[in-house]
């Protein structure tokens, strides 16, 4: 889902030091900057919306001709589309609404457990009964 590398991308590799993201792939593979890595992922992305529009504006009708398509087939792939489209629209205003990725949140209690633990220089790990073995190696390193 690349809408996310793209809003996720500072939170990701900034502050969690994630590598699995697109906008990163894309710099080291062309080895170009962040805005040109975001340029050829927004590219793509938009590469995908049209063929997904001529999917269904042109190929669709030409599936339910082809394959004799009936009328119940053809509602139940309409209702899909449709689905897929409400979906596209949600995740992106989701993306846009949600404070896990504005600048202000990114770097205010943000990060996986881990991350967050070791910042705070405090250990990680199971805890609780049954546990204290996973901690053995972090109380015999010099």
């Amino acid at each position: 889902m690349l809408i996310n590398d793209l809003f996720s991308y500072q939170k990701e590799i900034e502050v969690e030091g994630e590598v699995h993201n697109g906008v990163l792939v894309v710099q080291n593979f062309f080895d170009c900057d962040y805005p040109t890595g975001v340029a050829i992922i927004d590219d793509l992305m938009k590469g995908r919306m049209r063929q997904f529009l001529h999917v269904k504006e042109h190929e669709l009708p030409l599936l339910y001709e082809d394959l004799e398509v009936d009328e119940a087939g053809r509602a139940a792939l309409e209702s899909y589309v449709r689905e897929l489209e409400d979906w596209m629209v949600a995740i992106l205003n989701w993306h846009r609404k949600i404070r896990r990725y504005g600048a202000q949140d990114v770097h205010r209690g943000s990060g996986t457990p881990l991350v967050r633990s070791l910042a705070q220089g405090l250990p990680y790990g199971p805890t609780g009964m049954g546990t204290s073995a996973a901690r053995v190696p972090a109380l015999l390193a010099p």
